[in-house]
């Protein structure tokens, strides 16, 4: 009995570590490509005018308005 619990434990954690590194590994992939724009001023409501500011001034693929703690931001994409 003791045995089976102890596998049952043991699987479990396997399943968990792999959960858990994967999530990792599709955030060490997307570290550099997302970053808050340098160049865009106050709330970013028109993802439009993030994109163009995004490629024009920042040399970026493209540019959306996102939501994060600060409210809505112009992001840029490198990648």
């Amino acid at each position: 009995m003791a045995k089976s619990q102890f596998h049952y434990a043991a699987f479990l954690a396997l399943i968990l570590f792999f959960l858990i590194a994967s999530n990792e590994i599709q955030k060490a992939e997307s570290i550099g490509c997302e970053k808050m724009s340098v160049t865009w001023s106050g709330p970013c409501f028109d993802t439009g005018g993030c994109n163009n500011q995004c490629i024009n001034w920042e040399h970026a693929i493209h540019g959306a308005c996102h939501w994060d703690w600060t409210g809505p931001a112009c992001y840029c994409y490198f990648c």
